[in-house]
């Protein structure tokens, strides 16, 4: 085992101590003005990243990250991610859930749908000069359409519990929708990188889906049932809350390796674990406030901010490609989501709420297009463009429920 030297890891704790300052004294900024928090811990990001301080103060913006000296920082973000995640699968309830199925199905289904095929038609279109390689157009149309139908699992739970909408049914709604749509779009992009040669895992697409389904399948049914008698067994044995936490978050580390090994994503494990902890009275009565605090105080400001730090909005922004891109994006979401919430029989402003909800991307969003960057699928341009239209379609969702919500509210006279 080898650790970071003195100086690194002085720097890191400078790092931590800048980085959650400034996200949290943001995000308060932006709860106040009525927007949700995820979007001023973003900005700190981008504030901290290459697009503000690496461009108008690069000496000081090399000496706070100096590339060798960010893998700490960088993995205490991923790290926040899983523990983000653990917190949202907790406020799930599968009850409400399969009682609201029929929205959830047709809402999954057109919110994936449509955004895809107007993803795919917008990328074919698109100028060579924004291309990897023009010869193989149709792999990058299937990517971005992909990046299209995603939404934001982490975003969307931060939004909903923000706005108070995360045990109620239009938020169950929304949270289930976007797992079927992650689940889905996270399986197509395993299927483009293989396609390409430079896939996630080393198993066939078939191998990833079967394991995929399979480990859900186990999670919500062998591992709720056994969760709920660990706990019965923790209570008989007084185990103290800290006990219980420490518990949650084996459980986490393990699912999240489970699913990084399948070839999905570690945030799917971690989601799934907050599921099976959420249905158990012990880590709502117990444990439940401590890890909310926890998480959204620490980690999930370290997580956003991070995704503000991945791109350099001055020198790789297109004004034109942004906003065709952010167009495509909302019209694919909204209308797609509204359509299957009609279908699922909701009523029209909460229809559109969700798909107000949906149309948010954030995190989900910039982790495709790190990781299209890095497998070279897209260009720096295609990034930015992509991790813009995921900031603004997260600042979008809280204001837009907002507003969708009170158009059904009955006026007093």
């Amino acid at each position: 085992m080898s650790f970071p030297s003195e100086h690194d890891f002085t720097l890191f704790l400078f790092q931590l101590f800048v980085v959650l300052s400034l996200t949290l004294g943001l995000g308060e900024l932006f709860r106040r003005i009525g927007q949700p928090t995820i979007v001023g811990e973003i900005l700190g990001g981008v504030i901290l990243g290459p697009s503000v301080l690496g461009t108008f103060a690069p000496e000081l913006w090399q000496a706070f990250l100096p590339a060798p000296q960010s893998q700490l920082l960088g993995n205490t973000a991923w790290l926040g991610s899983i523990f983000f995640l653990l917190l949202a699968g907790t406020e799930v309830n599968l009850a409400s859930l399969h009682r609201q199925g029929r929205a959830v199905l047709w809402t999954s289904f057109l919110a994936l749908v449509v955004p895809f095929a107007l993803g795919f038609v917008f990328a074919l279109n698109i100028a060579a000069e924004h291309l990897v390689n023009p010869a193989r157009k149709w792999i990058f149309a299937l990517f971005i359409g992909t990046a299209m139908s995603v939404s934001a699992i982490p975003v969307i739970a931060k939004i909903l519990i923000d706005l108070d909408l995360m045990r109620k049914p239009i938020g169950n709604i929304i949270l289930g929708a976007a797992v079927i749509n992650d689940l889905v779009g996270w399986i197509f992009f395993a299927i483009i990188l293989s396609v390409t040669g430079s896939g996630i895992a080393s198993k066939s697409i078939t191998v990833i889906i079967l394991l995929t389904i399979g480990f859900t399948l186990v999670c919500l049914t062998v591992g709720r049932q056994l969760v709920a008698r660990l706990f019965v067994m923790f209570h008989v044995q007084r185990l103290p809350p800290e006990g219980i936490l420490g518990f949650a978050a084996l459980l986490a580390f393990l699912c999240a390796g489970i699913t990084q090994w399948i070839g999905i994503h570690a945030i799917f494990g971690a989601f799934l674990a907050g599921v099976m902890l959420g249905e158990t009275e012990e880590v709502k009565r117990r444990t439940h406030t401590a890890l909310h605090n926890f998480v959204l105080y620490i980690f999930a400001p370290i997580f956003f901010a991070s995704m503000g730090m991945r791109a350099n909005f001055v020198r790789d922004f297109d004004l034109a490609l942004v906003v065709g891109m952010f167009a495509v994006a909302c019209a694919g979401k909204i209308i797609g989501g509204t359509l299957g919430g009609l279908l699922g029989g909701m009523k029209r402003d909460e229809a559109m709420a969700v798909g107000f909800g949906l149309n948010a991307r954030g995190a989900m969003e910039i982790i495709l297009a790190f990781l299209a960057l890095e497998h070279k699928l897209i260009n720096e341009t295609v990034f930015v463009a992509l991790v813009i239209t995921a900031v603004g379609t997260a600042a979008l969702s809280g204001p837009m429920i907002k507003w969708a919500l009170a158009r059904g509210k009955p006026t007093s006279s």
